[in-house]
């Protein structure tokens, strides 16, 4: 019997044109869900009105419990604008300034006298990742204070100095969780939930502060296994990701946090038009969203990936347009579902590629050795392309991390959990991740 990619069952449902808007939007979404790609919970709204909402998949794949709208997702990065806000409020509040230095909170800290405030809320602190050093799998295994984690960003290694780059780092935020309670007096996620959460109907957020605590309808997470398989995520204490990716929600509670950005009720609109970073030339992103123009219309967005979890979230100011996509499955599909919707919902086209069968013996002709550059996500990983049945393996040699390449059209390849494309030109394959290709010459 053949392996069949499940991802195949997208072909004949992305050329969409159902009888209404809803109707387009929820087939397109049911054709990633049916095809293995998807699970957990959208929504769509403009002008305060929700357009389109609907949950796929199981929540807990042992249990058979399936996702629903009250389904709490852990949100990874998304949780960053909420801390990002958060720290707003103490600056309007007259407990802080943008241009304060980490120095006045950490005397201590390498270098903290050049970084500020607004550094860290932009990622131009210059600060490195201790969520990238080699020991982060055993440390975020166990409960962290934010004084333990400003400990380990006070010991990783810079990436530049201050204000020079744009360098994104977990730590800034780890910092901006501690200065939060320094200046607050309280708890990080005590104070986001008496600052933000409960006063504006985010019944169901919060910061897990101990794994010990039951949340109800907290959903788990899943990672891929093989080609089209799944498995638990690896274990996480999420106090390791306080600040930068320690929150739970539900997809209606963002809508909310979306609702009372744009009715000025959480920030001032010079604050709020500020921390989108529209107005800087100096600054790529903003405090803390990303920026761009999509079909001429100005939006925020973030995108968050944590062990078991994929969300996205993006928010066209203008329009009073806010999509929202959380998942619980680690895919890369619900950054690609939110863009989609995104033009669906502006009348625009929706294509995406389709897939190509391939004999072993035709798959046999990619097999070699490569390495890639310093640039690529694990500098200059070497690697091995293996020929299976229906699909590559592109297996790292020195870890044995393995990727699964499905054939597509034209001659490519799509690797599924990190919605990446792959290609082969004489010499070197080409890993094609967003906008960015890395290249592996062949050794």
């Amino acid at each position: 019997m053949r392996f069949i990619a499940p991802w195949i069952l997208l072909v004949g449902t992305i050329a969409l044109r159902g009888e209404t808007m809803q109707e387009r939007m929820a087939a397109y979404v049911r054709s990633y869900a049916d095809a293995g790609l998807f699970s957990g919970v959208v929504v769509v709204s403009k002008d305060n009105s929700v357009v389109y909402q609907e949950a796929f998949g199981l929540a807990d794949r042992a249990l058979n419990v399936p996702n629903t709208a009250r389904s709490k997702f852990h949100i990874a990065s998304l949780t960053k604008p909420i801390t990002a806000v958060g720290v707003l409020r103490l600056v309007e509040q007259g407990k802080l300034r943008l241009d304060d230095h980490l120095s006045t909170f950490v005397p201590d800290f390498p270098g903290g006298d050049k970084i500020t405030v607004e550094k860290l809320l932009t990622h131009y602190s210059g600060l490195g990742d201790a969520s990238a050093a080699a020991d982060y799998n055993e440390w975020s295994r166990f409960p962290q204070t934010t004084a333990l984690l400003v400990e380990r960003a006070k010991k990783t290694s810079p990436e530049s100095k201050p204000g020079t780059h744009y360098f994104y780092s977990n730590s800034n935020y780890h910092i901006l969780a501690f200065i939060i309670e320094k200046q607050s007096g309280q708890s990080y996620g005590d104070f986001l939930a008496k600052e933000i959460f409960q006063p504006f109907g985010m019944s169901n957020t919060g910061h897990q502060a101990s794994d010990s605590a039951i949340v109800q309808h907290l959903v788990h997470g899943y990672n891929p296994a093989g080609a089209t398989d799944f498995e638990n995520a690896p274990y996480l204490d999420w106090t390791s990701k306080t600040g930068n990716g320690s929150l739970y929600s539900t997809a209606e509670d963002l809508l909310r946090f979306h609702l009372a950005l744009q009715d000025g009720k959480l920030l001032r609109p010079e604050t709020l038009r500020a921390s989108y970073g529209f107005d800087r030339r100096d600054r790529t992103v903003g405090m803390f969203w990303f920026r761009r123009q999509r079909f001429g219309h100005r939006s925020v967005f973030v995108n968050g990936s944590s062990r078991g979890f994929k969300a996205h979230f993006e928010r066209f100011i203008d329009d009073n347009v806010a999509i929202i996509v959380l998942s619980n499955l680690y895919l890369a599909s619900p950054s690609i579902i939110a863009e989609d919707l995104a033009a669906i919902l502006f009348d625009k086209a929706v294509t995406r590629p389709k897939p190509a069968r391939l004999s072993k013996d035709d798959l046999k002709k990619y097999e070699g050795s490569f390495r890639f550059g310093a640039d690529y996500f694990v500098k200059n990983a070497p690697i091995k392309v293996e020929a299976h049945l229906d699909y590559l393996g592109m297996v790292n040699r020195e870890t044995g991390f393995t990727i699964p390449l499905v054939p597509i059209e034209g001659g490519s390849f799509f690797d599924r959990s990190f919605w990446s494309f792959v290609r082969f030109e004489k010499h070197k394959l080409i890993y094609r991740n967003g906008n960015t290709d890395y290249i592996a010459a062949r050794e």
